[in-house]
């Protein structure tokens, strides 16, 4: 690989092992080199002198020739790849109250790779506590209720330390000099200077600087585009002739295939490390607005990588690398890429037209997994989506789409959770006719639907969390009902809507108690919550709340575990979602 001219190791974290490993490292580095001309694993380099060494045969057996095939392999992939990925550092220029303010420092901006976080702390976190299921907008990502989760995950791009100098640029009073915010790779896919990276990459710069391996430089290069839902950018530069990559097909991908990602990890420019792909189609939430199936590898990935390339053994992108699961922000193994048909599809978008318009249906859904279906009262392996909102006016609305529908199958492609439905959906013609199969009562039904463009203004986000935190008894509750689940219910009265900020016209139960440690409890259900479904039965009293639970369990087998389940329809504050209750059977 080209050595790094660039890099300062004088400040850098590694200047403690250049002093003492300099000279070692080039006598190593000699005696490997003539090593490797002789054809001989010599170790006279770094003998004492006066000693005689005699170097032994290199062995060659089958298995040494196919090591050396490998290690042929990744230095022909590293040939063709690197010179086609760039180092792309971006900077903004701060208001003069903050160039100027306390202590006299800059502000960082950008986001760190090193914060702390909760790793694994429930990637669907819905109500707290176990058997939330997974809730979105199909057409613009969303997020689950009361979701205040920070989990490990972290993307990788670097962010350096604030300059303690003046900067440059910049001298009105109410603008500020610019800051180098951050730090990131990118790769040419186009030799006449387009250039695939991750957005956050160059999210809110004032100045994106791109350089080359050969050494070439252009700042103000141009950003053509940013669609922060995948996270993919294209940046342009003026230039033809360049180097490129080949883009390949993450479709073909297979967990086990070696991986290979280049990029600029802590600013060193151009590293290369290899592993495989350890899964695909990943569903991991890496950002409030993130609705990707990811490639997951080992190939380390660090600050510094992100928008890099991660390349298949015959040198072609399967994916752009995105984010890495980290306790620290340093790479422990696991690292996630955005797939490069999807990167594609956007990229070609970003360029036509410098957004991505997305269809829509306009209905809010969760899963129906595996082992889940009993609790909705389906029939046992039923998949799909389940549709727990439907906004009104929309495609969906028009379409008679129903609150409790399961949707299973999108213009004849099978639907088996949320997400399938939600990269269907979202990449279908807007304005074009789709059908939709759903499961309605018993019956299956085919419903035909046109799909609208989601509202630019709108962005990819959800709905924020709310909702109410009261725990104690709200209201007299109508004993023996909803003892079952652990909760004690009342009637809905307009008062009790107002205390709890309800959306007009609600219609269900409340739930004047909860049982601690019962079975509602321990799924997140609160005092203050309304319940107007119970699977898909809807219910306006204690009582059909009460007989619609024992009729779902009673029709139940229990599962390996001995527990049996009920969905329930949950209403709290302005949010909605469906919340599976798992009760133990004696």
């Amino acid at each position: 690989m080209k050595a790094n001219k660039n890099n300062n190791f004088s400040s850098s974290p590694f200047r403690k092992y250049v002093a003492g490993g300099v000279a070692l490292a080039a006598v190593v580095s000699v005696g490997c080199a003539m090593a490797q001309e002789n054809g001989t694993a010599s170790s006279s380099a770094l003998a004492p002198q006066g000693q005689a060494t005699t170097a032994p045969a290199v062995q060659q057996t089958p298995a040494i020739q196919s090591a050396a095939a490998m290690q042929t392999a990744f230095a022909q992939v590293a040939r063709v790849a690197e010179p086609a990925v760039v180092t792309i550092s971006t900077e903004r220029r701060l208001q003069r109250a903050q160039a100027d303010g306390p202590g006299g420092g800059f502000r960082r901006f950008g986001p760190s790779p090193f914060g702390s976080g909760d790793p694994f702390e429930e990637f669907f976190r819905g109500f707290p506590g176990p058997g939330v299921m997974p809730n979105s907008y199909e057409g613009g990502g969303g997020r689950p209720l009361g979701d205040t989760r920070q989990n490990g995950f972290r993307f990788t791009q670097a962010t350096p330390p604030a300059p303690g100098g003046s900067g440059g640029g910049g001298s009105s009073s109410t603008r500020g000099p610019l800051v180098r915010t951050g730090e990131g790779s990118g790769f040419i896919y186009q030799a006449d200077g387009l250039i695939m990276t991750n957005a956050h990459v160059v999210a809110d710069a004032d100045v994106v600087t791109v350089r080359l391996l050969d050494g070439r430089e252009f700042r103000n290069a141009k950003v053509l585009g940013s669609d922060e839902r995948t996270d993919i950018a294209v940046v342009k530069i003026p230039a033809t002739g360049l180097p490129t990559v080949k883009l390949g097909n993450s479709t073909a991908v297979n967990v086990g295939d070696w991986a290979i990602a280049v990029g600029n990890p802590f600013g060193l420019e151009n590293t290369l490390t290899v592993g495989v792909v350890s899964a695909k189609a990943r569903e991991v939430d890496l950002s409030p607005n993130s609705a990707n199936d990811y490639l997951q590898t080992d190939a380390s990935i660090n600050p510094g990588n992100s928008g890099g390339p991660l390349l298949d053994i015959y040198g072609r992108v399967i994916g752009v690398n995105n984010a890495i699961y980290s306790r620290s922000g340093g790479n422990v193994g696991i690292g996630f890429a955005i797939p490069i048909d999807t990167a594609k599809s956007i990229a070609q978008q970003l360029v036509e037209n410098g957004r991505v318009r997305r269809a829509q249906l306009g209905v809010r859904i969760g899963d129906v997994g595996q082992g889940q279906a009993s609790a909705f009262g389906l029939p046992a392996g039923t998949q799909g989506a389940i549709v727990g909102g439907v906004e009104p006016g929309s495609a969906a609305a028009k379409a008679g789409l129903q609150l409790g529908d399961v949707i299973t199958a999108f213009n004849g492609q099978k639907i088996t959770n949320g997400r399938d439905l939600i990269r269907n959906v979202t990449s279908a013609p807007i304005g074009q006719q789709a059908t939709v199969t759903v499961l309605r009562g018993g019956k299956t039904l085919t419903v035909n639907v046109t799909p609208t463009e989601v509202p630019e203004e709108s962005g990819t986000g959800g709905r924020r969390p709310g909702g109410n935190r009261e725990e104690a008894p709200v209201a007299p509750e109508t004993p023996n009902q909803g003892q079952t689940i652990g909760v004690g219910l009342a009637p809905l009265t307009p008062e009790l809507a107002r205390q709890f900020r309800l959306p007009q016209g609600a219609t269900g139960v409340l739930v004047a108690r909860v049982q601690p440690d019962g079975p509602a409890a321990r799924a997140g259900v609160r005092p203050g919550d309304l319940i107007s479904r119970v699977g898909q039965t809807q219910v306006s009293t204690p009582e059909e709340a009460g007989n619609a639970v024992r009729q779902l369990l009673s029709g139940q087998k229990a599962d390996e575990r001995g527990n049996k389940s009920v969905a329930l329809y949950i209403t709290r504050g302005q949010d909605s979602q469906f919340l599976v209750v798992t009760v133990p059977q004696e």
